[in-house]
């Protein structure tokens, strides 16, 4: 019974999210409460199911330094795409995450670093590192609390195991643990 009032109050909430969305698909929901920002350069694809209290943002600046990005989609996320209770994704460039893909809780993706290189100003005075990538393929398994950093390719079916860390590029057909991820096994 909670759940199928839980399930209403999820369609209800993406009906009044969804038209913020440079494109949002069908049969895709949101379910309380996600943090938003700048949906204006996020692409979701059909059947999409963004868990509870994830965060999924674009930064268009980091505290009035702004980023010069000219992608008009900055995060897209493909079809039949499941992002677990918790995740956090963070685009300033271009992220790209492809069909049938899972994600368990708290997954951490992003496309950028924080800036630190001038030590006589403080980090909210540094911009956002710029003109990353980061692409996950189609069938792709991330374990909890897996985090993708900038620059990084992961090829399709591969599997990240929980709390790993992918600084490197992951072949296709893949398993990977450990931080920094080290491929333990090849599927094919």
């Amino acid at each position: 019974m909670f759940y199928q009032f839980f399930l209403l109050v999820s369609k209800i909430y993406t009906l009044v999210l969804k038209k913020q969305f440079a494109f949002f698909g069908k049969k895709s929901i949101i379910k309380p409460f996600v943090n938003l920002s700048n949906c204006q350069y996020i692409s979701i694809g059909d059947y999409v199911d963004i868990g509870s209290s994830c965060r999924v943002t674009v930064s268009n600046d980091f505290c009035g330094i702004p980023c010069h990005s000219k992608n008009k989609i900055k995060l897209k996320i493909g079809n039949h795409v499941d992002l677990g209770t918790g995740t956090f994704i963070s685009a300033n460039n271009d992220i790209q995450i492809g069909n049938h893909v899972i994600m368990a809780p708290y997954v951490f993706i992003t496309d950028h670093d924080h800036g630190f290189g001038d030590i006589h100003k403080n980090l909210h005075q540094q911009p956002l590192t710029e003109n990353g990538q980061t692409i996950i393929g189609d069938n792709v398994f991330l374990g909890t609390k897996c985090s993708i950093l900038k620059n990084v390719t992961i090829g399709q079916h591969s599997v990240v195991g929980a709390n790993s860390v992918v600084t490197k590029d992951i072949p296709p057909y893949s398993v990977v643990v450990g931080n920094p991820a080290k491929i333990i096994k090849k599927l094919k």
